[in-house]
């Protein structure tokens, strides 16, 4: 079969591509498309079309699996095993790279670590390796510089030395318990020593003495050669020194004669009844002055992820806990101040600061800081880290690019926006100066005001110009018009998409009439701003004097029974008010009510009493492994378990509902990938692959339970249907479709009932659990409180989240969302704009009211966006 493009043009053949044909993946449905190398491809279309089967699991897979086709023979081995995208033919496909939602939010790591800024964005592995390079010790205790010693630095000091100045080169021995002193005497004779220095005394070695010094628990010197600076014989020093620190752990004693034209404040030495200053060298990193040693330099002493760098207190988390308390409390780790490292690892210093307190600075402070500061070097070293300075500047001069130059690098990852989070990932992707490559990105607009579009945008415009190919998931309007390609696929979702709709430029889009999403961005708005809440006086919720991150002691007021919306640019503070704020200090009073001052971040709470609970819906993944699946999270499972066990021929092979379930292991799972249908391949060198279990073949069960039908499918074949196919397929189960219902309401009606959770967009899991709420009948007065419930949405699906909205709200509930999508905002009874700008520029209330009073405002970009949207209508 071969597909006519819908606006009638040919393939284009000038323009070199990436030819596919004959694409079958999921609900593909055998496609034949042409992608332009070294340009911006969006694919575009409603949710469940086919987007993320085209651009991730076509074109990363093939392109990763031909990548690694290139490399060892030990990574070759597993080609026969990797899965191969199901399609007649791919070419011209260059090696692969691929960002996925919630790729920016790491979850917290081992011993409760979790990732900063400087971590995800790669720059804290190049700081590491600079400290490494130029860092020096200063002691903490007297701030006194701490250095190594060589033979050649001794000699420096030696021929600093007044003239006819006698002194003696020496290493000082410990005479351990076990040992006598004849026997160490014995054995420096033999290394050809003469001389040694103890109880202030010089004593000769000899063949036949019965020297008996005594002297436990006090080094004494072994003296190693007599010279003078009259005649300052460099070779022979050099040697000495290096017979000193070979011969002793790295310990080199000088004692110079002493005359009153030497002031110095170390006291001399009486030795055979004479004065003599004695100056200690050492090849370790020992303080002259307190005599504390450190480590030196290594990058494994600045990552708190490696018992070698983290405190051993708080084992590199920066906390601790108290439970000594009845509530345990978390607070700053008193031994390393919440900097994660050690000591040994803080003592270390470039330009008078320490690792910790360079992350401390913003992306802008540290980029001014590395411009400003001169860095004197010897050539050698220059050439070292020439390298590595650039790796930083690049990436930070990326992120600057991107307008988050205002986070701090140790700020902890779970503490951004989505949008923050997303571009740091971003940077971590964009940084690596590949060429020829191919970048698969899925929405990188996720998190970011509409104001803010042009920065990334201008980015992955720059990528391409460096020979790169980008093919973007994206909905985003000013994305898809700043594409160079565009695809779209459906009509609909699941069975009813994985078609080719349209492929072509942004002008043909807009002009097509096939494509719904041209049809989108031609519509003009139906209706006008809204000026009126849907309640004139409702009951409130204030937060007096909130200081948390950046927000400056502001005042907030949020609305009851109605729809209030968040918004600002990334950084001007809507997820350090809402999540952060807000939805604690509203847990904390519902569970344990406390008094005025013990708010954290704020200084007074008023109006609680009018809701019973709180919850936060957001878009963390609900489930790690692949077992958890959208009919498992909704108790689905339970009922279609039930309703298989009681068919005909589950009941004469005497199967229960336990025995449908891939989780149990008294079950009917597949025993090769225990249930997951999928077995994961460790590369070592690579991610980790996961393949389709050759035992199975995907289906997670064994062949017996396989048999058991109900209504013609067996039991994988039901967690294939999507919720929209289930629906009709289980009829006559009021309680199976009243679930299935709450899942077409949030509009997951494409998703299958068995696609793992893991693989879910944020915004996708986060209507998952909204949709778990619906399900049960709670009559209590709730606060929602949601963070960019649209991301994922095609906009024409948006009309599903705001149906759920208005449910909720005729149920008497409240909701507040930070959102940017202008469909949500415009819908809106009361609007929150944060700002102006980000990081310290914002954190301040620019204007508050209806979506008709924000556009009126002469400064806000929400309210700059919906007279844009007014006026495009």
């Amino acid at each position: 079969m071969t597909n006519q493009l819908p606006n009638g043009s040919p393939s284009s053949q000038q323009t070199p591509a990436i030819q596919l044909r004959g694409v079958r993946v999921h609900n593909l449905q055998n496609i034949n498309l042409d992608i332009p190398l070294n340009q911006l491809t969006v694919i575009c279309g409603v949710s469940g079309s086919g987007k993320t089967s085209l651009a991730f699991d076509t074109l990363y897979a093939e392109g990763q699996r031909r990548y690694i086709e290139t490399l060892s023979t030990s990574a070759r081995q597993y080609l026969n095993q990797l899965p191969k995208p199901d399609a007649d033919h791919v070419s011209h496909i260059p090696p692969a790279i691929a960002l996925k939602q919630n790729a920016g939010k790491r979850h917290t790591g081992s011993r409760g670590i979790e990732p900063t800024v400087a971590i995800e964005s790669g720059i804290h592995h190049y700081l590491r390796l600079l400290y490494t390079s130029l860092g020096q010790v200063v002691c903490p205790a007297c701030q006194s510089p701490v250095t190594s010693q060589t033979p050649e630095s001794v000699l420096e000091f030696l021929k600093s030395l007044p003239e006819n100045r006698r002194y003696q080169i020496c290493y000082p021995i410990l005479q351990r318990d076990e040992q006598s002193s004849k026997e160490i005497i014995e054995d420096l004779i033999q290394q050809g020593m003469t001389r040694v220095i103890a109880n202030h005394q010089t004593y000769k070695l000899t063949d036949n003495s019965s020297l008996d010094f005594n002297h436990r628990g006090e080094p004494f010197l072994v003296v190693i050669d007599r010279l003078s600076t009259k005649n300052l014989e460099e070779q022979r020093i050099l040697d000495s020194l290096e017979l000193v620190f070979e011969s002793s752990p790295g310990q080199s004693v000088i004692l110079v004669e002493q005359k009153p034209d030497i002031e110095l404040s170390t006291a001399p030495l009486t030795i055979d009844e004479k004065p003599w200053l004695r100056f200690d060298f050492s090849a370790e990193l020992v303080c002259s002055h307190c005599h504390k040693e450190f480590s030196f330099p290594e990058p494994q002493l600045f990552n708190y992820f490696s018992p070698t760098g983290a405190c051993p207190t708080c084992q590199g988390s920066g906390v601790t806990s108290n439970s000594s308390t009845p509530v345990k409390a978390i607070q700053t780790c008193a031994d390393c101040h919440g900097s994660r490292l050690n000591e040994a690892a803080l003592a270390i210093q470039v330009q008078n600061r320490n690792i910790d307190q360079l992350c401390q600075q913003s992306i802008l402070q540290l980029r001014n800081w590395f411009s400003e500061s001169e860095l004197h070097l010897n050539q050698p070293i220059q050439q070292h880290v020439t390298p590595l300075l650039r790796e930083i500047n690049n990436r930070l001069a990326l992120l600057h690019e991107l307008g988050i130059s205002y986070l701090a690098l140790n700020r902890s990852m779970q503490t951004l926006s989505s949008g923050e989070a997303q571009r740091i990932a971003l940077t971590s992707t964009l940084s690596s100066n590949l060429v020829n490559t191919l970048y698969v990105l899925d929405e990188p607009s996720s998190g970011l005001h509409s104001a803010e579009n042009h920065r990334v945008i201008s980015v992955l415009q720059k990528l391409c110009h460096l020979n790169n190919t980008l093919v973007i998931v994206e909905h985003e309007p000013d994305f898809i018009h700043a594409a160079d390609h565009i695809i779209e696929l459906g009509p609909g979702a699941g069975k009813a998409g994985g078609q080719l709709v349209f492929e072509g430029s942004y002008d043909q889009l807009i002009s097509s009439s096939s494509s719904p999403t041209g049809k989108f961005l031609n519509a003009p708005a139906l209706s006008p701003l809204k000026t009126v809440p849907r309640k004139i006086e409702p009951n409130w919720i204030e937060l007096s004097g909130v200081t948390h991150n950046n927000l400056n002691n502001i005042d907030v007021s949020f609305p009851l029974e109605q729809l209030c919306v968040i918004t600002g640019i990334s950084g001007s503070g809507k997820s350090s008010l809402i999540e952060q704020t807000l939805f604690p200090v509203l847990s904390d009073l519902l569970t344990q009510p406390k008094t005025a001052n013990s708010f954290s971040f704020c200084e007074s709470v008023t109006g609680i009493a009018q809701i019973d609970e709180v919850i936060f819906l957001d878009q963390s993944l609900i489930g790690q492994t692949p077992r958890s699946i959208p009919a498992t999270y909704l108790n689905l499972f339970d009922d279609i378990r039930t309703v298989f066990a009681q068919t005909g021929d589950a009941k004469l092979r005497n199967l229960s509902p336990k025995h449908f379930s891939f989780n149990s292991k008294n079950g009917g799972r597949c025993p090769e990938c225990k249930g997951t249908g999928s077995i994961e391949i460790d590369l070592q060198f690579l991610s980790n692959l996961n393949m389709t279990c050759p035992e199975c073949h995907g289906k997670r069960y064994q062949r017996e339970l396989l048999e058991i039908k109900y209504r013609k499918l067996n039991i994988a074949e039901v967690l294939e249907l999507s919720v929209d196919e289930a629906f009709p397929f289980f009829r006559g189960q009021p309680a199976l479709q009243k679930k299935l219902k709450q899942l077409k309401d949030v509009g997951l009606g494409y998703i299958p009932l068995g696609q793992p959770i893991p693989s879910l967009s944020g915004g996708e899991c986060q209507r998952l659990k909204l949709a778990a709420y619906l399900t049960t009948s709670s009559r209590n007065k709730t606060l929602f409180l949601m963070n960019e419930p649209t991301a994922g949405l095609h906009p024409l699906d948006i009309q599903y989240v705001l149906n759920c909205f208005e449910y909720l709200l005729t149920a008497g509930h409240s909701i507040i969302v930070i959102e940017h999508n202008l469909e949500i905002i415009r819908a809106a009874d009361h609007i929150i704009d944060l700002g102006p700008e980000a990081g310290e520029a914002g954190g301040s209330i620019v204007t508050t009211g209806t979506p008709a009073e924000i556009a009126q405002h002469p400064t806000s970009y929400t309210g700059a966006a919906l007279k844009k949207l007014i006026a495009a209508s």
